[in-house]
């Protein structure tokens, strides 16, 4: 079965998934509600549209290189009361990833369709982004398709220093989509208008270093 596979790298990433009023979380690693906001991005598919297609696709993550949690201090002016009246400064803590880089692959029997979405990612129609407007890729999303399941595409060689692959641990954390865990994320979007999510299982499988990495 083919594999979608991205890249996700930046100075800084969020990835949000069940932030409430001023306290704006991350998880440590891409939610499936961003990899398909992204790939909406990139198809130039405005909100209101299907994302039928898109929400049933497997999703992996490979964590390359875990990035540093961080959180930002804002204040937001004119705030509005639970009442519908004027407030004042209100304090607002939002969390990022810093410093992290990712390889997400995207499962599914239709070729034709991760055709479509490998083809947008190398010409996005909409600006690509990783949680907030201003965290910008640092490298091309766009990979390849691998004509193999999932978690053996994630096993897929980047190329890195030999100086930056004996930094890493000797197993890289991955979160892999099943069909029943004891981890359940509520990270599938349904209706972006709605803010409706629906929920999929996760479990952790790790892979060795020098399966994923060559020396540049």
């Amino acid at each position: 079965m083919p594999t979608l596979l991205l890249r996700m790298r930046a100075p800084m990433m969020s990835w949000g998934d069940h932030s409430q009023f001023t306290i704006r979380d991350t998880r440590r690693e891409p939610t499936k509600s961003a990899v398909i906001g992204l790939l909406c991005a990139a198809l130039g598919r405005p909100r209101w549209a299907s994302i039928d297609d898109l929400s049933t696709l497997k999703m992996g993550v490979r964590v390359n290189q875990e990035g540093v949690v961080q959180q930002d201090y804002h204040t937001i002016m004119d705030g509005i009361k639970s009442g519908g009246g004027k407030g004042g400064t209100v304090l607002s803590y939002r969390y990022y990833v810093a410093d992290a880089d990712y390889l997400v692959g995207l499962e599914c029997e239709d070729q034709e369709l991760l055709e479509v979405l490998d083809t947008a990612l190398q010409n996005p129609t909409w600006q690509l982004y990783f949680g907030r407007k201003s965290f910008i890729p640092s490298c091309p999303v766009k990979i390849s398709i691998v004509d193999a399941p999932l978690l053996i595409a994630l096993e897929h060689k980047l190329q890195r220093s030999e100086k930056s692959i004996r930094k890493l641990p000797k197993l890289l954390r991955c979160v892999v989509e099943v069909s029943d865990s004891l981890d359940v994320r509520q990270d599938v979007p349904v209706d972006w208008q709605k803010r409706l999510f629906g929920s999929r299982c996760v479990e952790p499988h790790f892979l060795d270093k020098s399966l994923c990495f060559s020396p540049n």
